[in-house]
């Protein structure tokens, strides 16, 4: 369990963090344009602490939730760095993919009336991102 919360702690850290910079050839820290803006990542704060209000999840299943939803919205943030040189389309086509197994882990996890809760909040995420990336 501890291990959970130090990955939970490292990824919050991580996605959290206010400036998003790649290294050029050079070696230099250069700004690229983040998944999550700085707005996102606000409403993704209280949207997590709406949801575990609304779910009434026990401790290990807040813990579990967290830890799922960090990870993967972790990876989705990473999918614009230069290093994975991915275009505008196949971004989006990973952050779909990504959403997808998230989606998966969340119905393994969730019951019935709390996978529902996680699926309309966690639209509201992605249209967000949609909206600004600019994806249809």
């Amino acid at each position: 369990m501890k291990a959970i919360k130090l990955l939970f702690v490292i990824a919050l850290l991580a996605l959290w963090s206010n400036k998003a910079y790649a290294q050029n050839n050079n070696g230099q820290a250069e700004p690229y344009a983040q998944i999550f803006t700085d707005q996102d990542k606000d409403f993704l704060q209280l949207w997590y602490y709406e949801q575990i209000l609304k779910m009434d999840l026990d401790e290990d299943g807040r813990d579990n939730y967290r830890t799922l939803l960090t990870y993967y919205t972790y990876r989705m943030g990473k999918l614009v760095l230069p290093k994975y040189g991915y275009s505008n389309a196949e971004q989006k086509t990973r952050f779909d993919d990504l959403t997808q197994k998230l989606h998966a882990e969340m119905k393994d996890l969730l019951n019935d009336q709390n996978y529902a809760i996680h699926l309309e909040s966690f639209e509201r995420i992605k249209e967000k991102v949609y909206k600004a990336k600019e994806w249809e």
